[in-house]
């Protein structure tokens, strides 16, 4: 295509001056074009500190995303050490949970035993409790009072101790 417009005719000029060949119309439309695209002293100023803005945007970003990176490193680091932890630490809360529900089941108990005890005992002292005043009258002449027909259950702490393994 360059070839064609060199082998072109010289046209005139518009005011009739020196004939311009195409290649230098291509030429000097080119230049113009050239000129008219290139920015203005202050546009340039503009666009340098555009660029200045960005690259310093682009930095921040940077450092932002870095440390977002470190940031997470550091909370997996954290997390690989802490949830093995609180596995350990949960079972062993589950299992003293379950040595104080069999405390409070062996407390009840006791505090049961004890009160059939006390029963116990509250029924033999007033039974013999009348009997008192005749045995400084008669010694070996009263007859005993009947004994308790059913054992009390003594709640044993050993047999605690050895249901605690959980």
């Amino acid at each position: 295509r360059h070839q064609a417009m060199a082998d072109a005719p010289k046209d005139a000029g518009a005011n009739g001056s020196a004939p311009v060949s195409s290649e230098d119309a291509l030429k000097s439309a080119v230049s113009e074009y050239s000129k008219s695209l290139q920015a203005s002293p202050a546009a340039r100023k503009q666009v340098e500190a555009a660029e200045a803005v960005i690259e310093k945007s682009l930095e921040r970003i940077q450092v932002i995303e870095q440390n977002i990176n470190a940031a997470g490193s550091e909370v997996d680091g954290i997390a690989a050490e802490l949830v093995p932890q609180l596995q350990r630490h949960t079972e062993q809360l589950t299992n003293v949970f379950a040595l104080i529900d069999k405390m409070h089941d062996h407390i009840h108990n006791v505090k049961e035993s004890v009160s059939a005890m006390e029963s116990r005992l509250e029924a033999a002292e007033a039974a013999n409790a009348s009997q008192l005043t005749k045995t400084f009258s008669s010694l070996l002449s009263a007859p005993k009072p009947p004994a308790p027909s059913e054992p009390v259950h003594i709640v044993s702490v050993e047999e605690f101790f050895t249901s605690l393994k959980v």
